[in-house]
């Protein structure tokens, strides 16, 4: 009798758990900043891939890695694209690296961390709130040049500066 009480209640229990799989076919990283001119974006994506994450898995700690060339970031013309560039130290540190991991769903919102590597610092955001729309899960992140050991940089005497503050976007399609 004990024993048939201890496998209901581990049944019931496996089916309270909110265990649940995403299929992500692709990944796109965008940085916006603000100039004295006006806005910028500059971004990465990888597209035709297919991995599967496990939300709320104990035994199984997925994650992403993005391996990014800065070389591979597009900011819309070459002028932007080497600026970002020089801003990123591309020739002393050629990539930048995303890890997102510990993926798991409260609440009907799924949680995760994240792991910028990005100009030799690397920073860590333990909670990021992915929010689910209909091309997949996307977060936002507020970074600054401090935060990067950076000076935000100007051109033409400082007639044109970029502010201190930069958008991080990460969207998950699926």
């Amino acid at each position: 009798m004990q024993v048939l009480i201890l496998m209901i209640f581990l049944f019931f229990s496996a089916l309270a758990q909110d265990r649940s799989e995403l299929i992500i076919t692709d990944q796109r990283i965008q940085v916006s900043g603000y100039t004295t001119l006006g806005k910028f974006n500059c971004d990465f994506s990888r597209m035709g891939m297919k991995d599967t994450l496990k939300l709320n898995s104990t035994g199984d700690l997925r994650k992403l890695e993005f391996i990014i060339p800065v070389k591979s970031f597009s900011c819309g013309n070459f002028l932007l694209n080497n600026d970002f560039r020089a801003t990123l130290k591309e020739k002393e540190y050629p990539n930048a690296l995303v890890t997102v991991s510990n993926f798991r769903q409260k609440s009907g919102k799924v949680y995760c961390t994240m792991v910028l590597d990005l100009v030799g610092q690397k920073l860590e955001f333990p909670d990021i709130i992915l929010e689910k729309n209909k091309e997949g899960l996307s977060a936002n992140l507020i970074l600054n040049f401090d935060m990067l050991k950076l000076s935000p940089p100007s051109k033409f005497g400082g007639l044109v500066k970029v502010e201190n503050q930069l958008d991080l976007e990460l969207h998950l399609g699926m």
